[in-house]
């Protein structure tokens, strides 16, 4: 069963948006799965640290 997603709206400078925009042209992502794997990285990152 697919798991259900929910929607956040974040604000972006210009810089971040065109940094965001940039990363996931390079890689054939979309820009939501780039803020998706940065939060699991961070996520992951944190847990190793306890």
């Amino acid at each position: 069963m697919a798991e259900s997603k929910k929607r956040v709206s974040i604000g972006l400078t210009d810089k971040q948006f065109e940094l965001v925009e940039k990363i996931a042209k390079e890689k054939g992502f979309s820009k939501s799965a780039i803020f998706v794997l940065a939060l699991e990285e961070y996520a992951r990152k944190e847990a190793e640290q306890k």
